[in-house]
């Protein structure tokens, strides 16, 4: 796995349509989409796609804090709780 490489993450893009991302630069795309960036855990989402997409964090934490952003926004994510 690349720097920018994470775990597959399926989100509702549009009722009953999935996207599915799976590095950095989807993970942006769909926090512009998705997400108020005044909200502090989109801020914090965005700050850590970044860092990852730089290779200064984990995929995991990228993830993780990406998650929880679109969850945050109201964003159906497959298979997390």
């Amino acid at each position: 796995m690349t720097a920018a490489g994470i775990r597959p993450v399926s989100f509702e893009e549009r009722p009953a349509t999935y996207r599915i991302v799976n590095d950095a630069a989807g993970m942006g795309r769909a926090l512009l989409t998705h997400c108020e960036f005044d909200h502090p855990t989109c801020r914090v989402a965005a700050e850590a796609v970044l860092a990852l997409q730089k290779g200064e964090m984990d995929p995991e934490v990228a993830r993780k804090a990406f998650v929880a952003a679109l969850t945050a926004a109201g964003v159906f994510v497959r298979g997390e709780s």
